[in-house]
């Protein structure tokens, strides 16, 4: 089983991050999730791929691996953009099962016919003793589908949303 990792989502999820963490501490958090990443994949039959944003990033990288998980920065384009892509020329989607919180990465896995995990569904298993995922707990019904907002809707909502709120 391959695991496709929403990298600082599943950071959030955790709590190794938060919205107030400097961004000079990042980059030891982020060897401390890997860390963490690599010690419960250990003697497990899984592969985990994890993509972080690096919308900033001064040049491309290519995948590297730190302590056997597989680490790719979405060079001038978000996580999310990069997972999307990966999915899309799967050629084993029932092979993959994408871990994030995100409803947009979720839907692009579900398109792809990979499996989906919560962030919390994928710590549970990390966590646990079980050798092989098992896929979530629980099975869930899938979502309905939601008409797409009209033109008219959407300009409405974003007049409502832009406007600067008024100073206190």
């Amino acid at each position: 089983m391959t695991f496709l990792i929403d990298g600082y989502n599943l950071m959030y999820a955790v709590g190794l991050v938060s919205r107030t963490t400097a961004t000079a501490q990042f980059e030891g958090a982020r060897f401390r999730f890997l860390d963490w990443l690599a010690d419960g994949a250990k003697g497990r039959n899984a592969i985990l791929r994890v993509v972080f944003d690096a919308q900033q990033a001064p040049s491309p990288s290519l995948e590297t691996i730190h302590r056997g998980v597989r680490v790719r920065f979405a060079y001038q384009r978000t996580a999310d953009d990069v997972i999307e892509e990966l999915v899309a020329v799967e050629q084993k989607p029932h092979a993959v099962t994408v871990v994030s919180n995100d409803s947009r990465v979720r839907e692009a896995a579900r398109r792809a016919d990979c499996g989906v995990a919560s962030c919390q569904e994928f710590t549970d298993w990390l966590i646990s003793n079980d050798s092989e995922y098992q896929g979530a707990a629980a099975p869930r019904s899938p979502e309905p589908d939601k008409p797409e907002p009209t033109a008219e809707e959407t300009d409405e909502l974003l007049r409502a949303f832009s406007k600067p709120r008024p100073k206190r």
